[in-house]
């Protein structure tokens, strides 16, 4: 049982360490690069949560929570403030088109006030984050 518990934490701390690196490498993106940054991240959300960013804007906000509700708490927060960084970068009248900026920043709010309904700790990240996604809708 304790290697499976060690295995589960060392699986949560690297996938913890790439969505930090994917934040990163999003909010460094120059105009040239911001669509297959955002792509590229489309296909790690993918393969990680078999979720996308056109399926975040399609499903309704019960079926988005729903999704969402096996992964911990740290996943979460990381994938608001990766939506808030992609949400950041989609100025292209292609990419407002292809990317639905105000559902996705909508996801994002519900998200971390999902996240601050069962969370004990309160995070001023979090309200960060929240803040920046209410100004982009």
């Amino acid at each position: 049982m304790e290697q499976e518990t060690d295995y589960i934490l060392r699986e949560v701390k690297r996938l913890t360490t790439f969505i930090t690196n994917l934040i990163s490498n999003v909010s460094t993106l120059n105009s040239d690069e911001i669509e297959s940054g955002i792509k590229e991240t489309d296909d790690f959300i993918k393969k990680e949560w078999n979720l996308s960013f056109k399926e975040i804007i399609s499903l309704t906000e019960i079926e988005f929570i729903n999704r969402l509700k096996e992964l911990p708490e740290v996943h979460l927060e990381k994938l608001a403030e990766l939506l808030s960084e992609i949400i950041k970068k989609i100025n292209t009248p292609e990419l407002k088109n292809k990317y639905n900026k105000n559902e996705l920043a909508n996801k994002g709010i519900l998200l971390i006030d999902n996240i601050n309904e069962k969370s004990k700790v309160y995070s001023m990240k979090r309200m960060e984050i929240k803040n920046v996604l209410q100004h982009r809708i």
